[in-house]
């Protein structure tokens, strides 16, 4: 005899618990929490740069440091809203923070093709790989905090949430890292601090939808 379908259903839903929705406001402070202490930790190892503590501001480093702010926060918004997602959603807002930032790459280059060797001696690498190193330590909090939101909600492209997750901890992470590095020249924040985002965003779209499928 066919159960009645009532009772089935009832039955099927009779251990469910409610999910509490994720809430955008909850997800923005976690992650800016956790930008924040990043800040505080890179000020606290390394110092604050010397023309901040004079109370002097080179125009290069204030553009720059605020491009990589803006596409932390523009790439923070679409991984906070790819987390819930709803019709008609809209996930490219990040891509124009990303193209203004991507001018200081293509400046960089440019200026530095004209210097010759220059760019590549070996002070310049060096300077260069420890703003690189410590850059990416400075995003891996804002990674883990993104990444432990991601699996907490229900993202549809999973490969699109971790390159997005990577690009906002790498911006994140090379701002935090900005407060402290004195240098104020294009080749150097142009190739060295944008080369933080990109490694981000690779790690970022190779390990995070792994972390984030149940």
């Amino acid at each position: 005899m066919p159960r009645n379908s009532d009772a089935l259903i009832a039955e099927l839903v009779g251990d469910l618990e409610p999910v509490k929705p994720l809430r955008f406001g909850a997800g923005m402070a976690a992650t800016l929490a956790a930008a924040t202490l990043s800040s505080a930790v890179v000020i606290a190892l390394f110092g604050l740069r010397p023309d901040w503590l004079e109370g002097r501001v080179n125009p290069m480093h204030l553009l720059a440091t605020g491009l990589y702010l803006g596409l932390a926060l523009a790439a923070t918004v679409t991984v906070v809203v790819m987390s819930r997602p709803q019709v008609g959603s809209d996930y490219s807002g990040w891509r124009w923070a990303a193209a203004m930032t991507g001018l200081l790459p293509v400046a960089g280059l440019i200026v530095g093709i004209s210097r010759g060797r220059d760019m590549l001696s070996a002070e310049t690498m060096r300077h260069g790989g420890e703003c690189l190193v410590l850059g990416g330590g400075a995003s891996l909090l804002v990674f883990a905090m993104l990444v432990l939101w991601l699996r907490r909600g229900a993202p549809t492209a999973p490969d699109r949430a971790g390159l997005v997750a990577g690009v906002a901890a790498g911006a994140f992470g090379i701002f935090a890292f900005s407060l402290h590095c004195p240098d104020n020249d294009i080749v150097h924040i142009g190739i060295w601090h944008s080369t933080v985002v990109l490694a981000m965003a690779g790690l970022g779209r190779i390990t995070v939808p792994r972390l984030i499928r149940w």
